[in-house]
């Protein structure tokens, strides 16, 4: 029987720091996803505004 904390098969990462556990929300890609998806819509909706 195992001592430790069981991780189910679908828990997201949670790194430990001193404060307690931290849930890392994003990776750097999805980040860079999530910058160029508003960077994109930012340049349509100027180029909208222009005509």
């Amino acid at each position: 029987m195992p001592s430790g904390p069981q991780d189910s098969p679908g828990a997201l990462p949670v790194a430990q720091t001193e404060n307690g556990p931290v849930l890392r929300t994003l990776s750097l890609g999805g980040g860079l996803v999530l910058i160029g998806l508003g960077l994109g819509l930012a340049f349509i909706a100027l180029r909208l505004r222009r005509s």
